[in-house]
């Protein structure tokens, strides 16, 4: 199977009647129902991965590398992580291409994605199927993921069956952002939302802090204009308006180094209400 082969062995068993499963050659079966589970490769796929969805690629990531938000996401999750354990157990849910196992590669981690990326140890959607054992992990990674779940409330339930008592569920999830990962973008949650969701599941909101960066949005705008507005206009149009936005750019660049970056805050704190995206730490009670 996969290089977490005791930590995944360890902590799954069948989604259907919580028999214990048995390794094969072409996969796992359920020594209780017969239930089988396939493989991709050395993957086992408890859900089929869905169609029509354009792969991620793999790109590096760390602590300076891509946008403000990504950079932000960085140093709260490290920052999580310094507060666990060493043998903390942890699944890493949506994991993707692994943007963060720089962070976790010295860590207990189980990395789970609905499509089976190379770094995935295991493929399921939790909405759909859930083969761990009940308080299988001190903390669970939901790192820009639940804007990808449309059923987030069944979502978050089998999340917090999954947790220890007093383990983290750690979240970061964007707000003011554009779609991505076309069609699997479902949802934006407020402040207001992620106050209830916890708390109706068996959480208790420990940590919410807002990421603001005001200046992120004038750049969004900008490229917006340049990309979808400007090759609609007439040539003189054009030049007017590469002008004009690039005087944009040039101010805005100048409020950059003036303002400085975007910072995280308490929501109650601040008075914008459009955030780039929140943080939020919840525990299980």
């Amino acid at each position: 199977m996969s290089a977490m082969k005791t930590i995944v062995h360890d902590s799954i068993q069948c989604p259907s009647c919580y028999g214990p499963l048995k390794e094969q050659a072409t996969g796992l079966i359920c020594q209780a129902c017969g239930r089988k589970v396939p493989l991709n490769g050395e993957i086992p796929l408890f859900t089929t991965p869905p169609t029509g969805i354009k792969p991620s690629e793999k790109l590096v990531r760390g602590p300076e590398i891509g946008t403000p938000w990504r950079r932000a996401n960085w140093r709260f999750l490290e920052h999580q992580l310094a507060r666990l354990d060493r043998q903390a157990r942890i699944l890493d849910v949506g994991a993707g291409r692994g943007d963060f196992d720089a962070l976790l590669s010295d860590r207990q981690v189980i990395s789970l994605d609905i499509y089976p990326y190379p770094e995935v140890d295991i493929v399921c959607d939790l909405t759909q199927a859930n083969p761990f054992k009940q308080g299988s992990f001190d903390a669970i990674l939901l790192m820009n993921v639940l804007e990808h779940v449309y059923e987030t409330r069944a979502f978050m339930a089998a999340l917090s069956e999954l947790l220890r008592p007093n383990g983290f569920l750690i979240v970061a999830i964007p707000f003011m952002v554009k779609m991505h990962q076309v069609p699997v973008d479902y949802v934006r949650l407020t402040e207001f939302s992620l106050k209830r969701l916890g708390p109706d599941h068996g959480l208790a909101l420990d940590e919410l802090k807002g990421y603001y960066d005001p200046l992120f949005f004038l750049a969004e705008g900008t490229g917006n204009l340049r990309n979808a507005y400007l090759p609609n206009l007439g040539k003189s149009q054009r030049v007017v308006a590469r002008f004009l936005l690039g005087g944009m750019q040039l101010l805005s660049g100048g409020l950059s180094r003036l303002v400085g970056p975007g910072r995280a805050h308490p929501p109650a704190e601040v008075r914008s209400l459009a955030p780039t995206g929140y943080q939020a730490v919840y525990r299980k009670i």
